[in-house]
């Protein structure tokens, strides 16, 4: 998902120095009044509780970076693993931190370890080392932390949180008879601007360990980054905005090629508040890459050779796991297989344009639409979970706008209807960014828009065979990597205003088969359906309009704040219908 992969977004600002030869010395950076709660949890009091295997090495190396590069002192930086971080103690955080914290401090919250759903509430808990998913009154509510955090009397508070908590293994369990959820880890205190948050993951995706490394895959990318492998412009500096994207890239790419999952780190309270705190000096890189915390002394023998056993068994269960999902595979190609004939994908046209296409309209807004005329389409991708499977739709024709809604046709919307303005809509120019799309916009603002008009909101299936056509090409122009110079992506993550956006029908290369533009680029687009990641397990074959009963609704396309890794045609996601964004808008369809 996108809330998920969208929504749910984090920071974690960082000033590294890297020594190289001709460089400026950067100053040594001391930070006597800022504070620092890290926690680490490998072993739970609860047996059945998988281990998070390493959760306090993280917790050890975070903390060792905030000692020796981020000058902390050590007596300011708590540092709670395992039976150290009870409930109670997670509790008692907040009084420690009120004791100490003034107006001129900093204060950094770690937390590594499980994450759980309230499968009722759908809200987000941290599982301190006494508690139990099945027994929410142990646990400690996310929003509680927030909330604390947000009441002390710093000037700034960064969160890591190297959990999830959608109960879909990794870092992350359920209570009994529960199923996985998607879970949002924002929060609404947030947009106040003094806490801000990097997350491992959105809300439907496992957090996970990187045994390679040691280390779990997100704090690893952290650790690694601030030793300057972010520094993009070799200064000796590593800032926030370097940072960011440089860990949301490297855990994405590695969690798809070496992993075989999707994890994307999230932004909160949202990508735009890196312009802000681009900046913030947080660290001093060492030379040599992150250094793990040497074994304790007293680690007995026994404690060692219990570790390789651990590993063993880990292995073993990965090699279960792996034998599982390659019996899953051979089923699914049989079946796969069978259904060849019917699908005659091998039979369509290489790349041209769908017959019929070409013929348009004009909406009563002014804009002009294309016809995608009834028919087959491959439906989904095999990257992520929530595309499979690749599967055929019959769709009967409709129109489908030609261009993002823009400023000025939503302008005249809000003239005529005297709906509240969009987010950022004082930043907008009608001369300047009249044919910009509109962003800032909630579902329901779209849904309004396209009702008034005569219109609708395309269904994801709708979306999809406009963008692709009928043949299941990755892109709109076929299946040639994407690259920024095709469509407007890969631009983040500083919000200029409107200028940041580009001109609708602007690149003619991210132009679908029937016409429409900037499907992949510019701005991600709300479409009709509810969001489900198995909703393509059951969905049917002609005219699907989405599942029933989720709290999200569906988000299709690529924007300027998007990278190559996190824009196909055939990519989904989801949000809340209150959300808003600098980076999403929409248009509209219309049935014939």
């Amino acid at each position: 998902m996108w809330p998920s992969r969208w929504m749910l977004s984090s920071l974690f600002a960082l000033l590294t120095l890297t020594p190289a030869v001709g460089r400026t010395a950067v100053p040594s950076l001391q930070q006597p009044q800022a504070y620092a709660v890290v926690i680490g949890i490998s072993q739970y009091r609860e047996e059945a509780i998988p281990k998070v295997p390493y959760a306090v090495k993280d917790a050890e190396a975070i903390a060792q970076m905030l000692e020796r590069q981020a000058g902390i002192p050590k007596t300011h930086i708590r540092l709670l693993t395992d039976a150290k971080a009870t409930g109670n103690d997670l509790r008692t955080v907040e009084d420690w931190l009120k004791l100490r914290v003034k107006p001129e401090s900093t204060v950094y919250v770690y937390y590594a370890g499980h994450g759980t759903p309230n499968p009722k509430t759908g809200e987000a808990y941290l599982v301190p080392w006494d508690g139990n998913p099945d027994y929410p009154s142990g646990l400690f509510p996310l929003n509680d932390l927030y909330a604390a955090l947000s009441k002390l009397p710093a000037k700034d508070v960064v969160v890591l949180l190297d959990a999830c908590f959608s109960g879909a293994q990794g870092r992350s369990v359920l209570a009994k008879g529960a199923r996985p959820m998607v879970i949002s880890v924002e929060n609404p205190l947030l947009a106040s601007g003094k806490v801000i948050v990097l997350a491992a993951s959105t809300g439907n995706q496992i957090s996970s360990d990187y045994d390679k490394a040691g280390h779990g895959l997100f704090t690893h990318a952290v650790l690694t980054g601030l030793h300057g492998a972010a520094d993009k412009d070799k200064n000796g500096l590593v800032t926030l905005k370097e940072l960011y994207p440089y860990v949301r890239e490297q855990v994405a790419m590695k969690a798809v090629e070496e992993l075989n999952r999707e994890q994307t780190p999230v932004l909160l309270p949202g990508e735009e508040a890196l312009g802000a705190r681009s900046a913030l000096p947080v660290a001093l890189a060492l030379p040599g890459g992150p250094e793990s915390p040497k074994p304790s002394a007293a680690l007995s023998q026994a404690e060692q050779e219990l570790k390789a056993l651990e590993k063993q068994e880990r292995r073993m269960e990965e090699q279960e796991k792996q034998a599982a999902l390659q019996r899953q595979i051979e089923e699914k190609k049989r079946r796969l297989e069978e259904k060849k004939k019917k699908l005659e994908v091998a039979s369509l046209p290489s790349y041209g344009a769908p017959k019929q296409a070409g013929r348009e309209i004009t909406g009563k807004d002014g804009a002009p639409m294309v016809l995608v005329p009834e028919g087959e389409f491959t439906m989904g991708g095999d990257v992520y979970g929530d595309e499979r499977p690749i599967h055929r739709v019959f769709l009967d024709e409709y129109y489908i706008d030609k261009y993002e809604v823009t400023t000025s046709r939503y302008a005249a919307f809000l003239q005529a209807t005297s709906r509240k303005n969009p987010d950022k809509w004082n930043e907008a120019s009608l001369v300047s960014d009249g044919n910009r799309p509109v962003i800032g916009v909630n579902w329901n603002d779209a849904a309004t828009y396209c009702r008034h008009y005569g219109k609708r909101l395309p269904t994801e299936a709708e979306w999809e065979k406009a963008a692709r056509g009928t043949n299941g090409r990755k892109y709109p122009w076929g299946n040639d990597e994407l690259e920024s110079r095709q469509t407007h992506v890969d631009k983040c993550c500083d919000w200029k205003g409107y200028a940041t956006l580009s001109v609708v029908g602007e690149h003619d290369a991210d132009k679908s088969p029937y016409g429409a533009y900037d499907m992949e680029g510019n701005v991600e687009e709300w479409v009709a359906d509810y969001y489900d990641v198995n909703y393509y397990q059951r969905s049917p074959d002609r005219n699907p309009t989405g599942p029933g009963g989720s709290p999200y609704k569906a988000i299709r396309g690529g924007s300027w704040a998007r990278g190559k890794y996190f824009t196909s045609s055939s990519k989904r996601g989801g949000a809340i219908e209150e959300w808003s964004t600098a980076h999403l808008g929409f248009r509209c369809a219309k049935t014939p």
